[in-house]
C-alpha cells in the first residue's frame, strides 16, 4: 500500500493540482472578462440614464425659456397695441391728461416741464414730465391712483415732497411713452407748459 501511496503522491497529486490550477485559470479567463463586460455595460447604462436625465432637464429648461419668450413677445405686442396713437396726435393730449389727472383730486399744478427722448431699441419716444403740485398728502395719493388707472401708459419715476403751512409742495416726475412719427429721427426736445 505504501507503493500505491507513493505513486499517488508522486504522480497523481501533482497532476491533480495542475488540473485544478488549469480549471481555475480557465474559469477565471472565462468569467472575469465576462463579468467586467457586464459591469462595464451596467456602468454604460447608468451613464446613459444619467445623460438622458440631464438632457430631459435641459429640454425642460429650454421649453420654459421658450414659453417665457413667447409670453414676452405677446406682452410686447399687447403693449404696442395698447399704446394709442403716435407722437403727433398724442403729445398734447397726453400733457393735458396729466394735468387733468393732477387737478381731479384737488391738487394745484404749477408750471410743467417736459423732455422728449428716444428709447433705445424700442421704437418709442419717452416723454419725461416734471410737474410741481401743491396740495395735501391725501390729494397726492388720489393723483397717483388716477395715474395708475389711466388708459395712457404712464409711469411715476419720482416723487419728492416738502411740507409747507396748510399743505405740501410736491414734485412729481412722470414718463409717458409714444410711438414716434414715421421717419422721425430727432434726438429729443424739451419744453415748458403752463
Amino acid at each position: 500500500m505504501s507503493a500505491e501511496r507513493a505513486f499517488w503522491r508522486r504522480r497523481l497529486l501533482p497532476l491533480f493540482v495542475l488540473l485544478l490550477a488549469a480549471n481555475l485559470v480557465t474559469a477565471a479567463a472565462w468569467t472575469l472578462p465576462r463579468g467586467l463586460r457586464q459591469r462595464s455595460a451596467a456602468a454604460r447604462v447608468a451613464d446613459a440614464q444619467a445623460e438622458v436625465k440631464r438632457e430631459r432637464e435641459a429640454t425642460a429648461r429650454l421649453r420654459e425659456r421658450a414659453a417665457a419668450i413667447r409670453a414676452n413677445d405677446a406682452d410686447v405686442r399687447r403693449f404696442y397695441e395698447r399704446l394709442g396713437g403716435g407722437e403727433r396726435t398724442e403729445l398734447v393730449p397726453t400733457l393735458e391728461a396729466v394735468e387733468s389727472l393732477a387737478r381731479a383730486p384737488g391738487l394745484r399744478p404749477g408750471t410743467r416741464t417736459f423732455r422728449e427722448e428716444g428709447v433705445k431699441n424700442a421704437g418709442l419716444r419717452r416723454l419725461a414730465i416734471t410737474l410741481p403740485l401743491t396740495g395735501s398728502y391725501g390729494q397726492l395719493l388720489g393723483f397717483l391712483q388716477q395715474v395708475e388707472r389711466s388708459p395712457r401708459f404712464l409711469t411715476v419715476d419720482g416723487v419728492s415732497m416738502r411740507g409747507e403751512s396748510g399743505g405740501a409742495r410736491l414734485q412729481v416726475e412722470l414718463s409717458a411713452y409714444l410711438k414716434p412719427a414715421a421717419g422721425d429721427s430727432r434726438q429729443g426736445r424739451a419744453g415748458r407748459g403752463r
